[in-house]
């Protein structure tokens, strides 16, 4: 998700935000950059990993994985680096690059061997805290004075 704030907002991972009537929490702040509009408005845009509340966890069926892409030559900038989070269309999750643990060229091709683990998914129970963390900052408490 991309997100377009003043640069005197703040944005953290376990920030929730509001889109569309669906709310979504951040698990993980992917790339910023600058952006402006018109001569004065400067504002940061963040590329963001974000976990949309009461989802099934789908990355708990997952462990740590092994797989080789193939390339064409002129492709070569695509390949994925280590660190790099990509989203995998056969699971329908996201993962995060370990290791290139082999590279071979190969009939006008390039292979490269994976390894890839699940991005976890924030659990109900950590969601929860965080929901209740939120409602204490925006509630604020009036004491009542009895009359005496």
């Amino acid at each position: 998700m991309r997100l377009r704030k003043p640069l005197d907002q703040k944005v953290a991972v376990g920030d929730m935000i509001t889109y569309q009537t669906t709310s979504f929490i951040i698990i993980n702040i992917l790339d910023v950059g600058l952006a402006s509009w018109g001569k004065e408005s400067i504002f940061a845009v963040y590329t963001c990993l974000v976990q949309q509340l009461n989802s099934p966890n789908l990355s708990e069926n997952y462990t740590t994985t092994q797989t080789e892409l193939a390339y064409e030559l002129n492709e070569q900038r695509n390949i994925s680096r280590v660190g790099d989070i990509i989203y995998d269309e056969n699971t329908g999750i996201w993962v995060q690059v370990n290791a290139i643990l082999a590279i071979r060229y190969e009939d006008e091709k390039i292979y490269v061997k994976y390894e890839f683990d699940p991005i976890p998914e924030w659990s109900p129970k950590e969601i929860s805290k965080l929901q209740d963390k939120r409602r204490l900052q925006l509630m604020k408490l009036v004491k009542h004075e009895q009359k005496r």
